[in-house]
């Protein structure tokens, strides 16, 4: 066996942690080289798994040890071993979870799982904690003191949600555990629940301390902002100035406070780079109207950038009307992604602009995940000079790698099984079809193309992706790798698989080809000349 330290170091970094224990099992070169990567990063253990059963006996036996509940054993337990390895925790409430204390023979009562944290803090001075979820209305800083003292010099990721407490001061808290953190904190969530007036007051006598503490090392900051009827503006003024690394803004709601982050956003959050607006919901009627952010603040917080939003996101709640679009059309020439989740105020002929429009383009996902709704016309799709009858350039023909977008009103009149739009003349379905891979085909760089629906609502006014309706004309995507066509009325069969991977060198993944029903025979040609191909079969 060659002799490469070095060369086995590259490898052995990117290989998981199961593959990482068979190789520490090779030989006592390899298993000295493989546990260091094995206890780096915890964040895989897990309360309920294997793992995290595993890793708890392992800190409770260390426990029992030290501890003299147990006869010492001849050699350091695997915690006092291998402990200083440890670089990252999971999830402190994860964590809490995994370290449930076993039950203890002979007189002694045995550890809690408080005991167990220290102790695991104890030997594993040198890891940073990836996760801390902090309720200022149900933890009290009082009970928290003294894990706060490990967690948040070494602190990743912080939740922190700020509900009334009678007269407990919540911001000298929140200004506290945000100052224990400042060096290593990468992402904050921030929840803010309504304040009492008094306190709104006391705040401000506390803004002129620490003003030269800034977050160093923020870059994702989530807001989520309820009930203004009371006064945050000073504890969001004191959070704004520390922001400037800022370059991820989540915002998930935001009522009469979106004028003093958008002036923040401005003065202070000049690395802003992305912005994600709005929330999930289950479906559109079943939103509170208090959560949903209209088209007025959508535009608002669009227009917070100074060098251009290069990430866009829009989920359920928010609203990206007209206003908004106008607001984002001055960013089109820095935009790289836009991903909007739902229909709500977003016009078609938008979609297309956004397309035709953007130079640096490389993902466009319109989509809705609650219904199935957010439908793109074919002929609008196709996008045709109305005077040359060719098709309008779009500026992200050659920047664009990920395209999902749900293609309507094609008339199949073949569908026998189904009523569809009748064709206005003959032969209207498979012209527009033939347009609609026309544009496509001019998308050279594109690794994935979803035209199905992840929601499962079968559609029938669709591409039938068949080389008669003129497939053959996607043979410039060479960098294809997924191709999805779920819940979609196709007549892919043999030819077409087989034009696909002779055409596509580089297809991976194929979702939606029904393998009981009508692309039985595609799908099992496949499976045996083409078996590394991953086929998602539809739901």
């Amino acid at each position: 066996m060659l002799d490469l330290p070095e060369l086995l170091e590259k490898v052995f970094q990117h290989l998981n942690r199961h593959d990482l224990a068979q190789c520490a099992q090779v030989n006592k070169q390899w298993h000295a080289m493989t546990i260091p990567h094995i206890w780096r990063d915890l964040t895989c253990v897990r309360p309920g798994d294997t793992t995290g059963k595993a890793f708890g006996r392992i800190v409770n036996d260390d426990y029992l040890q030290e501890n003299g509940y147990t006869m010492p054993f001849q050699q350091p337990s695997t915690l006092s071993k291998y402990g200083h390895l440890i670089r990252l925790l999971p999830d402190l409430m994860d964590l809490e979870r995994v370290l449930r204390p076993q039950a203890c023979t002979g007189p002694f009562s045995g550890p809690t799982a408080h005991d167990l944290l220290f102790h695991l803090f104890r030997h594993s001075s040198k890891a940073q904690v990836k996760f801390l979820r902090y309720r200022s209305e149900d933890l009290g800083f009082d009970k928290m003191e003294s894990i706060l003292a490990f967690t948040l010099p070494r602190l990743r990721s912080l939740s922190f949600q700020v509900y009334p407490r009678g007269t407990q001061p919540v911001f000298i808290e929140f200004k506290y555990v945000l100052d224990q953190c400042s060096t290593t904190l990468e992402d904050l969530e921030v929840a803010i629940n309504m304040l009492h007036a008094d306190e709104a007051v006391d705040m401000l006598d506390e803004l002129t301390e620490n003003e030269s503490i800034c977050w160093t090392s923020l870059k994702d900051l989530a807001l989520r902002h309820d009930h203004d009827t009371l006064d945050a503006g000073p504890l969001l003024a004191w959070m704004w100035k520390r922001c400037i690394q800022v370059e991820r803004l989540h915002v998930w709601k935001i009522d009469q406070s979106t004028p003093s982050l958008v002036q923040a956003m401005l003065a202070y959050m000049h690395n802003l780079q992305e912005i994600s607006m709005g929330d999930f919901i289950l479906s559109h009627w079943d939103a509170n109207p208090e959560d949903k952010m209209e088209d007025d603040v959508v535009a608002a917080l669009l227009s917070g950038s100074h060098h251009g939003w290069k990430s866009v996101l829009v989920r359920s709640t928010a609203m990206l009307g007209r206003e908004a679009m106008n607001a984002l059309a001055l960013h089109y020439s820095t935009l790289e992604e836009l991903d909007v989740d739902g229909y709500y105020g977003l016009l078609l002929s938008d979609v297309v602009q956004v397309l035709r429009s953007c130079p640096h383009l490389h993902t466009l996902r319109y989509t809705d995940t609650n219904n199935g709704s957010a439908l793109v016309d074919g002929m609008a799709f196709v996008d045709l000079d109305p005077d040359t009858g060719l098709l309008k350039p779009w500026r992200c023909e050659g920047s664009l790698k990920v395209l999902e977008v749900k293609i309507a009103g094609i008339p199949r009149p073949g569908l026998e099984w189904k009523v569809v739009d009748r064709e206005a003349y003959l032969g209207q379905g498979r012209e527009i079809q033939s347009q609609v891979h026309d544009r496509l085909g001019r998308l050279t760089n594109l690794e994935t193309l979803w035209v199905g629906d992840r929601v499962g609502i079968f559609q029938h006014d669709c591409l039938e992706m068949s080389l008669e309706s003129g497939l053959d004309k996607l043979s410039g995507l060479k960098s294809l790798k997924e191709l999805n066509i779920e819940s979609l009325a196709t007549k892919i069969g043999i030819k077409e698989v087989q034009w696909m991977v002779e055409n596509w060198p580089k297809l991976n993944t194929i979702y939606g080809l029904d393998g009981r029903g009508r692309h039985v025979e595609a799908v099992e040609w496949l499976r045996v000349h083409r078996p590394k191909i991953v086929v998602r079969e539809a739901s």
